[in-house]
């Protein structure tokens, strides 16, 4: 577990996987803390019921990142293509 705290006012959790990928999940509570091993399966906490202002119901918001890349998280699953990018980056900058 590298992170669980708060960040812009909800609580997120981020994983530093061994391949390098840190994935991150917000609104959550966790039930794990910083520093501590996790494997898969593991538990990690749960979705807050905090709304998110643009969320019409309870979300869960689940990121990939490859050192400053941001990736598509449905990339694990064997799906997906990235959709949404940081305003600043253009697609090239995020793409593998």
């Amino acid at each position: 577990m590298t992170f669980a705290g708060k960040v812009g006012g909800l609580t997120a959790i981020a994983i530093t996987h061994a391949n390098g990928l840190r994935t991150t999940y917000l609104p959550v509570d966790p039930t794990v803390h910083t520093g501590q091993p996790v494997s898969p399966g593991t538990p990690i906490g749960r979705i807050t019921g905090h709304p998110i202002p643009h969320c019409p119901a309870t979300c869960l918001h689940w990121g990939l990142i490859r050192a400053d890349r941001y990736l598509d998280p449905l990339l694990l699953l064997g799906h997906g293509e990235v959709r949404l990018f940081p305003l600043h980056l253009t697609r090239r900058q995020v793409l593998p």
